[in-house]
């Protein structure tokens, strides 16, 4: 046992009995044979009369280290590592390999990949462990500088309830940006990934969920343990919990209950907007020992949602996306990974950029047409509800273009009071839709499907027959005016940009629905509807819808005319264009743009591995997709400094 350990403390689960009993009997032997630490325990701390949390952070912030009992997950547990984490203290995961399943449920989750624990299966083990602590402070490995650019951070949920999507609306609300982990993308949640995100973050926003819902278990398991991080980092964190219901006692006084959207837009926008004030006075730590080249070498993120505000540092102009600004097709596809929201973001700034454009970009966090489609199916035939979704998508794409125009009169309403009467006449053409010009997308679009659905109901219960004209009416009420607003408002010699990403996002590989992929196609014949309006009108329209390969050949099948639109397919079988993502990325980080790749990645990495080029044998694990190359490498880098190498090794 290294002399420097004075005390430790032991974090783990009350049950099972026979789990509680191995750890007393470990700590005694442990105990009696050094008198170098001294090991405590939850059960042995004086708290009659004290406020258990606070105790035991207290014990956490005065150990030299944390062991942590990890064979059955447990929220205070969890809760409590995180912020032995965030305090910068090591922490000694360890497991009773005897429990079933144990070792397997601990590795399906990522928490510990990269950090690595040890198992045992009696107290003797057990005791020999403890008197071999590690001593790495992993906050100091790892850690980043404040993201100033996208500094909220989200903690987001598998399924994208109501409640799930009041707050993601909420934080766009707020004007602040921010990046997210969404397990629909990303299924594993790594220690080193979260240390990363969580003190490069302003804010966190993290919401608890019901336990009926899907996935409640695990999404809570991560909550316990960011929370436990951004309060060692004594970082502002939002916990937000739908109504009440009980948290554990670790955290439970820091959880707010809220009960309707309102509660929740007025409490994030707020708490979003008192981050970026706190991010003013946020300092980080000096490290007791300097950080080696490898530790300061950062790849971005893997998704482009967490990083488009610094992409264009790093992104490669590939044809796709040349062919992309040159109009070349409406729709482009590709493999999930393969860079679709990288161009997204890419072409909308390269259209921004000239401002003869007015460029209207359409990422809903989640796809809101669920409960619409399941109504319309019960009330309509499968043409009427082609019928009725067509003009839903008319009608929703013009109302975005028109919001556009609104945002550009606002801005210009600051310099020409001429300008304030033209948001105020779109303000009340869209308010006949009860406010459809608050929120953001997705709420858009789901307040919108519920009013329709709403007014069908209703007249059904009165008997009225819902005939195809009727159906007309109630989409397109004041549907003329839009067009009329936008024709009379938009400068001539204007380009008009409509791109729409994640329409399919979170969509299963097999068995999608078959209404979403009609959903899909009128949405684009939507757009062809808008294209052809405009040219009446003598307005240049462009549109791109991006789409996972699988979901645009299931639509092809369903298309009568296939290939009327146009289709670019994001195709990464080249490996030197792959070389070309890592290479600008090594360059943007370490800012030496004289080098070349090999110069730069053998700075870092090891030149053969198994008598293969090291960098050839990342591309050949990746499935020829950036985004799990960058996460691959990214991985070994993690390694490499978990190991204290200067450079990864083979």
């Amino acid at each position: 046992m290294a002399g420097k350990f004075k005390t430790a403390f032991f974090a783990f689960p009350g049950e099972p009995n026979d789990l509680f009993e191995t750890i007393e009997s470990a700590k005694e032997a442990a105990a009696g044979a050094s008198d170098k630490i001294l090991i405590k325990t939850w059960p042995a701390m004086d708290i009659f009369g004290a406020a258990l949390a606070d105790e035991v952070r207290s014990e956490i912030s005065t150990a030299d280290v944390l062991i942590c009992d990890i064979t059955r997950p447990n929220l205070n547990v969890y809760y409590e590592i995180g912020y032995a984490i965030g305090l910068g203290k090591p922490i000694a995961p360890v497991i009773n390999k005897s429990f079933g399943n144990a070792i397997k449920d601990v590795l399906s989750d990522g928490f510990f990949d990269g950090v690595g624990f040890k198992s045992y299966e009696n107290s003797e083990q057990l005791s020999k462990i403890m008197l071999e602590l590690s001593s790495h402070v992993l906050v100091e490995l790892y850690g980043k500088a404040l993201n100033f650019q996208q500094p909220l951070y989200l903690l987001d949920t598998f399924r994208k309830t109501d409640f799930r999507n009041a707050i993601v609306s909420a934080v766009k609300e707020s004007k602040v940006f921010f990046r997210s982990f969404d397990p629909v993308e990303i299924p594993r949640f790594a220690t080193i990934s979260t240390i990363m995100e969580a003190t490069s973050a302003a804010g966190i926003v993290i919401p608890l969920l019901a336990p009926h819902v899907d996935d409640s278990a695990r999404h809570n398991l991560r909550a316990a343990y960011l929370a436990g991080i951004c309060h060692g980092l004594n970082r502002p964190t939002m916990l937000l919990q739908r109504d009440y219901s009980t948290v554990p006692a670790d955290y439970r006084d820091f959880v707010l209950s809220v009960s309707s959207e309102k509660d929740i837009k007025d409490n994030v926008v707020e708490f979003a907007k008192n981050a970026i004030i706190c991010a003013q006075s946020i300092r980080t730590a000096q490290p007791r020992v300097q950080k080696s080249q490898l530790q300061k070498l950062t790849l971005g993120a893997s998704s482009a949602e967490n990083e488009f505000r610094t992409l264009e540092n790093y992104f490669v102009e590939t044809a796709e996306f040349l062919r992309t600004i040159r109009g070349e097709a409406r729709i482009v596809s590709g493999r999930k990974g393969s860079g679709k929201t990288a161009i997204f973001f890419q072409v909308r700034d390269h259209f921004r950029e000239d401002r003869r454009s007015f460029v209207t970009d359409l990422k809903p966090e989640s796809h809101q047409l669920s409960l619409f489609r399941e109504e319309l199916l019960k009330i309509f035939d499968v043409g009427a509800f082609d019928h009725t979704l067509a003009a839903f998508w008319y009608f929703v794409l013009l109302s975005e273009i028109l919001l556009t125009l609104r945002r550009e009169y606002d801005q210009r309403a600051m310099r020409d009071h001429r300008a304030l009467a033209v948001t105020t006449e779109i303000d009340t053409s869209l308010d006949r839709f009860g406010g459809f010009g608050s929120g953001d997308f997705t709420f858009r679009i789901s307040r919108l499907s519920k009013l329709v659905v709403e007014e069908i109901k209703a007249l059904k219960a009165k008997g009225q027959a819902l005939s195809a004209e009727r159906l007309t009416n109630i989409i397109f009420r004041g549907i003329a005016e839009i067009r009329t607003l936008i024709d009379r408002h938009i400068p001539d010699k204007t380009q008009i940009v409509l791109l729409f990403d994640n329409i399919d996002k979170s969509w299963p590989s097999q068995r999608v629905n078959e209404f979403d992929i009609r959903s899909v196609r009128l949405l684009i014949e939507s757009l062809d509807k808008i294209r052809r309006d405009f040219e009446v009108q003598h307005l240049d329209f462009k549109s791109v819808v991006f789409l996972r390969n699988d979901i645009y050949e299931l639509m092809v099948g369903q298309t009568p005319d296939r290939g009327k639109a146009g289709q670019i397919r994001i195709d990464w079988s080249d490996r030197a264009k792959l070389r070309q993502v890592i290479f600008r990325r090594l360059a943007a980080s370490t800012g030496d743009h004289r080098r070349t790749f090999e110069q730069l990645w053998t700075r870092f990495f090891v030149p053969i591995m198994n008598g293969q080029d090291s960098f050839e044998y990342f591309i050949d694990h990746c499935l020829m997709r950036p985004r799990f190359l960058i996460n691959i490498i990214e991985n070994a880098i993690a390694n490499g400094i978990n190991r204290g190498h200067e450079r990864v090794q083979e």
